[in-house]
């Protein structure tokens, strides 16, 4: 098949063996690569229980047929593995020049497999791997780490994924950076790295990606380029991902004061269209995306910002910024460059920070346990402060590295009650009580709160021409933002298939179809062009709830049941301010959504466990061994 290599490298740092397995044509056309194939590989050769952090975890780096095609948003990879901050499925996924570097290099995937005695890291070339010593490595932040290994390896354009301090130290939420600015952030894929002693992994190729028909491709990306800028598209082109920023504040959804608020006065002042006016020096475009979305910034004023780490995305300048209740724009860059120099979420190093400022408010934790520092709400040089602390492990950072749910736990005292997170993992900037098929998604999700699961309410509100090839037609109603019924629990659960086979292809979701003007039609016909694959649309759904219902069935085995598809108190407390002032997810509404969204996937309503029949139908049989190996399923 074109669009792949062919095969994956497989490293086992116990006993320093490197082997390759071949990737057959039959395997891709069942789970495609990226999600599905880590999917597959993770749930048949991990056993149940076993530890994040320990030797038996495996940690994957894998491409799709997508990555390395001349095609909008071709620049994506994904790291996979049993995550150390959920202890469920773990994934995270991230832009640059790794992927295609990885799959130029003569690879599909990568398999990390047991511990080095002493800190490694990888160099992969042209089909030739080796393992280095990383002992003098150990400690540096990436920038310097990624420095030393370029020039060590005598190849100044090879892309390095590595980690820093944060990883080094198993905070549990510690991601994965490439080119020193992108970030597989969420899951913890960095503390695996860490406990496996693996500082980075090197990679360049020259080797030629095969496409099946490149005129048809270049035909479709023109068409795709042209349609990228239609409608979030200009927007990123112009200010980012946080062009949203101010939008949802007006729109009262913009997390604030840990989702205590929705609207922020600071909120003018970290925006993306701000950015652009201070701090913004260039943007770093993606490998021929035409949208060009990534920042880089400087600053030189009250903080020095480092413009080699790029620059921080939404997500970041709210968990830094609103969810803080902080407004100073520079403290949100260096944050942004702290986390990407050590390593750190900043998904979940901002909700940390803010849980930490409402323990300090509710007096919880005190000057005894923070050190002296001053927690109150908007204290930026205290967060900063405090995201060393994190990645170091000392004091109070020690608590917080292990993520809110456990914090609570530590920390005690009904802090439970406001430790935002969905099955361990701390929840994204964005208001579901305003946006609530999200909501769903959120309980739903694999790997925990994740805002990348599935469609957000917005864009199926506003797009009147929907996708009736992939089962949304134009009949479908209510589509409202706030609608909670069965036809929007169809939406997500249609949403969750699609961004499954997004993410095994494995494509960037900007460019394509729901925050642009490219049908699935056109994406679809694109993926034949690089694979001589003939298909349709709706041939590949099944393919997506294939490996969404895999990526569930690992969970299931770790204990996953309906009682962990649930949000945070505070997502069913009213909404105190704004344009949805009042509105809520309460249990009894999230109840109702769970039935419908169960009965869709055909899972168990009492259990949320997919049923044997469902398995079956996907061609799933080996899990349905496994699940009565495990006793759960009844041994027939």
């Amino acid at each position: 098949m074109d669009g792949i290599m062919g095969k994956i490298l497989r490293v086992n740092l116990t006993s320093g063996t490197i082997s390759e397995d071949g990737l057959n044509p039959s395997f891709i056309k069942a789970y495609l690569g990226g999600r599905g194939l880590g999917a597959k590989l993770l749930f048949d050769e991990l056993p149940a229980g076993v530890d994040p952090l320990g030797s038996k975890n495996k940690l994957i780096f894998a491409t799709g047929p997508f990555t390395g095609a001349p095609f909008p948003g071709n620049s994506r990879y994904i790291v996979m593995a049993k995550s150390p901050l959920t202890e469920i499925w773990g994934e995270a996924n991230a832009a640059g020049d790794f992927g295609i570097m990885l799959k130029s290099s003569g690879y599909d995937a990568l398999i990390i497999e047991g511990k080095a005695e002493m800190p490694v890291y990888l160099w992969i070339h042209d089909h030739e791997v080796e393992l280095k010593t990383a002992h003098h490595l150990w400690g540096t932040v990436t920038g310097d780490a990624t420095k030393r290994i370029v020039k060590e390896i005598k190849q100044e354009t090879a892309s390095v994924a590595c980690i820093g301090p944060g990883g080094e130290n198993l905070v549990r939420y510690a991601c994965v950076i490439s080119d020193l600015m992108r970030a597989a952030g969420r899951t913890g894929m960095g503390a695996v790295m860490g406990a496996k002693k693996l500082k980075a992994v090197a990679v360049y190729g020259t080797e030629r990606i095969s496409i099946a028909d490149e005129e048809q491709l270049k035909e479709l990306a023109r068409v795709a380029v042209k349609d990228a800028f239609k409608g979030w598209g200009q927007d990123l082109h112009n200010h980012g991902t946080a062009s949203e920023l101010e939008l949802l504040h007006f729109t009262g959804r913009l997390p604030t004061q840990a989702f205590r608020k929705c609207t922020f006065k600071g909120a003018e002042k970290i925006t993306g269209e701000t950015m652009t006016q201070t701090i913004l020096v260039s943007q770093k475009p993606c490998f021929g995306c035409p949208i060009s979305c990534h920042r880089v910034v400087e600053a030189k004023d009250h903080y020095e910002v480092d413009p080699q780490y790029g620059g921080p995305e939404y997500e970041t300048c709210a968990a830094f910024g609103s969810l803080c209740m902080n407004d100073n724009l520079e403290a949100i860059a260096k944050a942004n460059e702290l986390c990407n120099k050590y390593t750190l979420d900043t998904i979940s190093t901002g909700v940390s920070i803010a849980f930490a400022m409402e323990c300090y408010e509710k007096g919880l934790i005190g000057e005894k346990e923070l050190d002296g520092l001053d927690l109150e709400w908007g204290n930026h040089e205290a967060m900063i402060q405090l995201i060393e602390k994190i990645a170091r492990r000392e004091g109070i950072g020690n608590v917080l590295a292990d993520g809110v749910r456990k914090a609570s736990e530590a920390i005690g005292q009904g802090s439970s009650n406001f430790a935002l997170h969905i099955k361990g993992l701390e929840l994204p900037m964005h208001e579901v009580r305003g946006k609530k098929g999200l909501g769903l998604s959120y309980a739903t999700s694999s790997r925990g709160a994740c805002h990348l699961q599935s469609f957000h309410d917005d864009f199926v509100e506003l797009n009147r021409d929907l996708a009736p090839e992939i089962g949304l037609n134009s009949t479908i109603a209510p589509r409202h933002r706030l609608s909670t019924g069965p036809e929007k629990v169809r939406m997500v659960k249609i949403g969750e298939d699609l961004h499954s086979v997004y993410n095994s292809l494995i494509i960037c979701e900007f460019p394509v179809w729901w925050t642009s003007g490219i049908r699935p039609n056109t994406f679809v016909r694109a993926f034949s062009a690089v694979t001589r694959w003939d298909v349709r649309p709706q041939d590949l759904m099944p393919i997506g709830e294939r490996i969404s219902n895999l990526c569930r069935a690992f969970n299931v085995r770790e204990g996953i049941t309906r009682k962990d598809d649930t949000l945070p108190e505070r997502l069913m407390e009213p909404l105190p301010e704004g344009l949805y002032k009042g509105e809520a997810i309460s249990l009894k509404t999230l109840n109702q959504m769970l039935d419908a969204y169960y009965e869709f996937r055909r899972w168990d309503t009492g259990t949320g466990i997919p049923q044997q029949e469902l398995l079956e139908d996907l061609d799933l049989p080996f899990v349905v061994e496994e699940l009565r190996a495990l006793k759960i399923f009844p041994i027939k």
